[in-house]
């Protein structure tokens, strides 16, 4: 029996590229990498499923890894990162979200 395709929800908001990014970190790792890092740091665009990752030897160096990155995303492609979401993680309850003026949702906060 074929399953049938999830039924399309031409309700859901689109966003337009680099308007809403998704972040997560991985880890620690079993293994350091060669350059000592035990976590990942995963950054998604919600519209066209760009992914990026920086290695991180600590959760703490991810608040400068995320300025860089959308920093890069302004100049390099015009675009401003508007809204992030992420598991609520305390890396991400930073005063960063706030001094870059980003609206900021946990996935306990999801939008209904």
């Amino acid at each position: 029996m074929v399953q049938k395709p999830f039924p399309s929800n031409h309700d859901k908001r689109r966003y337009d590229t680099f308007e809403l990014l998704h972040f997560d970190i991985c880890g620690p790792m079993e293994e350091n990498s060669l350059g000592g890092s035990k976590y990942l740091l995963l950054i998604v665009d919600e519209a066209s499923g760009c992914m990026k990752g920086f290695c991180l030897r600590a959760k703490s160096e991810s608040e400068g890894c995320i300025k860089t990155y959308t920093m890069k995303v302004q100049t390099q492609f015009g675009k401003k990162v508007k809204f992030v979401r992420h598991d609520g993680a305390r890396e991400f309850a930073t005063n960063l979200m706030e001094g870059m003026d980003l609206g900021h949702r946990s996935l306990d906060e999801a939008e209904e």
